[in-house]
């Protein structure tokens, strides 16, 4: 039988990494040591988002912080040819949670939280970056997870008609419990795909009559009724099966 070679652990820093050795704070020592559970001499990839990935191995781990030793250059994973953006209606935050973390592995350049006439959370200003800073996070543990190099662009929550002028995208879609039409109906080769997700109990007639104005083909998903949060993954994974590297 073939021993599979161990993959080994990856940790997202965002600073430079040209350097020989690097430096961690108290709080990047912890994630070292307690949740990626390594040790002195182990070895780890550390990626920056912005094209840069070298393998490196831990020098010291207290818990005041660490050093790494940064060696050789790690090719990085190349991003999704599907420039695939998800806009969101608010859930409650623990589905929210899984939303984020699914979306990053599925590739998604972009997540775009909005709220819409049935979503139950809103959020004031200091609430609201703090939840996106907290969505940012588990971007980069997803991308630590699944070998994504860029955590994908949260933008900040915002009423859903504001969030169309910044969409750059060829084809628009939105979910419809009711709509006959399927993904695969409406485009051959699209490589920029933006698609709406409501939040629990769907969207409202006041929301649909915005996305249909803002160009939004209305898609199923068959038969069932499935949760906001099983009905993001899905349909991102069905569009990157379509059109990206699924």
């Amino acid at each position: 039988m073939t021993a599979h070679k161990r993959r080994l652990p990856r940790l997202f820093l965002a600073r430079d990494l040209s350097g020989d050795k690097l430096a961690l704070d108290e709080r990047e020592a912890h994630y070292l040591g307690h949740v990626l559970r390594l040790q002195r001499g182990d070895e780890l990839v550390a990626f920056n988002g912005l094209g840069t990935e070298r393998l490196a191995s831990v020098v010291t781990l207290q818990r005041r912080g660490a050093e790494l030793e940064l060696r050789a250059a790690v090719d990085v994973v190349p991003s999704s040819r599907l420039e695939l953006t998800l806009v969101q209606a608010l859930p409650k935050s623990d589905a929210m949670d899984l939303i984020v973390q699914k979306a990053t592995e599925l590739g998604a350049l972009e997540i775009v939280p909005v709220y819409s006439e049935f979503s139950v959370v809103k959020l004031d200003a200091e609430r609201a970056q703090r939840r996106v800073e907290h969505w940012r996070k588990i971007a980069q543990s997803a991308c630590e997870q699944c070998g994504r190099h860029v955590p994908p662009t949260i933008r900040e929550p915002a009423p859903l008609a504001e969030s169309f002028d910044a969409l750059h995208a060829d084809t628009r879609v939105a979910l419809d419990v009711d709509a006959r039409a399927r993904l695969h109906d409406l485009a051959a080769a699209a490589r920029q795909v933006a698609i709406a997700v409501g939040p629990e109990g769907g969207f409202g007639a006041s929301d649909w009559r915005r996305l249909d104005a803002a160009g939004f083909a209305r898609i199923g998903l068959g038969p069932r009724v499935l949760r906001a949060e099983t009905a993001a993954i899905a349909v991102c994974a069905i569009a990157q099966s379509l059109w990206g590297d699924l």
